[in-house]
């Protein structure tokens, strides 16, 4: 009974699975479910302006003007897949901060939601913290009140910026390594820093730079619109007070706040490495093997408690760096016989070049006792560079090769240069081997270049400061320690060197030097 049972069963089973064949008993084919739509599904919006911030080795951030309310990005031109929404910031800015990014690696983005990446919307991260970017060196570009591109009232400066843009793509061309940093050292808009300002002369001048490669500025005079001679006349780049709330482009405009702070994102809580400074006014980063700290010389640095804020912070921040070279910038120069900016008279025109002298006496000390390598200034619209100093902060009648100069053996009348077959050495032989030296150069003509001494420096002082180093490019006989020309500089820093490399508007290097360590 039960065997018949069983056989029954095995019939029953066998005609359901003949029922559920099909004519050629091939048993149907299981398929993987869909894939799910990719969010990037938009269109490409356009933007008035378009720029990336705080590039790092993890994250960046994608910032624009305009109609779009997100960011699509991915590894491919044509794969983007990560769709973030924006926030809207000040100054009817949008912005992306996306995190977890891998280091060292490029990415594609667009704007607006649209699955593919325009030609030239494209980054790469920031390496490991101490490692080297691509073609084993870090390369920084840096100008300085480069803000003629927006002054529509000068027209004789017209198209000077773009020039010096120009000059340093062809220096880059000719080894194929790009910029992996962009630096500005104030008055970046002419003449009062206005929104309408920066339009011009930074987002209409370097849009293609801008959106691929995260700027980081600092503040100039030029960035504070109007300062007051008297109650009914104001002045560009004359102002003097330490409140950002003080702006104002117009002595008709009630007082707001500054547009430098609305157009930028900067990292005020140390999103970028280094320590947190709770402004925007200054800030660090670190890059690879490089830290770079921006000051603010033009505002906290007018106000006694706020210039001691910044100290105890700079003394914190430089206190916990140990990558290899350290880069600092800020507006007004230390050192300086530029036209109209002297740097050992600051009371002319009601002390609005002050902060040259406080910047001297208060942060060189701490240059030269946490490991700063470099120092770079604008203001003066020309270049000048130092020697290889330390432990001066007095005028420039005060310098002295044989106390304050690195020497070539030891010998007063033979100043060391860095060039040639004869750098620097971080670790100052003359010094025990302590880092305790520091090159200051001015990088004030990427925009426009003086011709002559002014209206407040003397004629026979004018690029002649005693601690900077006489330019064999200079046309005058004997050389003068600057040069008025139009220019920009490149720093590449390796492992274990770093090369200063100042470029004029033909593109040719007229000064360099290099420091080994």
């Amino acid at each position: 009974m039960k065997q018949r049972t069983m056989a029954l069963l095995a019939a029953a089973i066998a005609a359901l699975i003949v029922g559920c064949s099909d004519s050629s008993d091939q048993v149907a084919e299981i398929l993987p479910p869909p894939p799910p739509p990719n969010p990037c599904d938009g269109t490409e919006t356009e933007s008035s302006r378009l720029f990336l911030q705080q590039v790092t080795d993890s994250s960046v951030i994608i910032k624009w003007r305009g109609d779009a309310n997100a960011a699509c990005i991915g590894n491919s031109a044509d794969g983007l897949a990560t769709r973030v929404a924006a926030q809207e910031t000040e100054g009817a800015h949008k912005e992306v901060r996306i995190t977890g990014l891998e280091a060292a690696t490029t990415y594609y983005y667009s704007v607006g939601g649209a699955p593919t990446a325009p030609a030239g919307q494209q980054f790469t991260t920031a390496p490991e913290r101490g490692e080297l970017a691509a073609g084993g060196k870090t390369r920084l570009w840096i100008i300085g009140d480069s803000g003629t591109g927006g002054d529509d009232e000068r027209e004789e400066h017209e198209g000077e910026a773009a020039e010096v843009l120009a000059s340093m793509e062809a220096f880059v061309a000719a080894d194929g390594k790009a910029i992996d940093l962009f630096l500005m050292l104030g008055d970046n808009a002419y003449y009062v820093g206005s929104d309408f300002n920066y339009q011009q002369a930074v987002f209409e001048t370097y849009p293609n730079l801008l959106k691929s490669i995260a700027l980081w500025p600092t503040i100039g005079n030029h960035e504070m619109g109007l300062g007051f001679v008297a109650p009914t006349v104001g002045l560009p780049g004359l102002g003097i007070s330490a409140d950002p709330d003080s702006y104002q482009a117009d002595k008709e405009d009630k007082p707001g706040r500054m547009p430098y702070l609305d157009i930028f994102s900067l990292p005020a809580e140390g999103e970028a490495g280094g320590v947190a400074s709770g402004t925007e006014q200054y800030y660090s980063f670190d890059y690879g093997n490089v830290h770079v700290v921006s000051l603010d010389s033009q505002l906290s640095a007018r106000d006694p408690e706020q210039m001691a804020t910044m100290r105890e912070w700079l003394i914190d921040d430089l206190s916990s760096n140990d990558l290899g070279w350290t880069v600092v910038i800020f507006h007004h120069p230390p050192y300086s016989k530029g036209a109209n900016h002297d740097s050992d008279d600051v009371e002319k025109v009601n002390g609005f070049d002050r902060p040259q002298r406080d910047m001297r006496e208060q942060f060189v000390p701490i240059f030269d006792a946490y490991g700063v390598d470099l120092v770079y200034n604008g203001h003066s619209h020309s270049y000048e560079r130092s020697y290889y100093i330390t432990n001066h902060t007095g005028t420039s009648d005060t310098f002295s090769t044989s106390e304050h100069a690195e020497l070539l053996d030891g010998d007063p009348a033979q100043p060391a240069s860095g060039r040639g077959e004869k750098p620097y050495a971080q670790l100052s032989p003359t010094s025990g081997d302590v880092d305790d030296r520091v090159i200051y150069s001015v990088v004030g003509n990427s925009g426009k270049a003086d011709e002559d001494a002014g209206s407040l420096t003397a004629a026979d002082k004018w690029l002649r400061h005693a601690a900077h180093i006489e330019q064999p490019a200079d046309t005058e006989e004997p050389p003068r320690r600057g040069l008025p020309v139009l220019g920009s500089a490149v720093i590449d820093a390796t492992e274990t060197e770093l090369t200063h490399s100042f470029i004029d508007v033909n593109g040719q290097v007229l000064d360099q030097f290099t420091i080994t360590r």
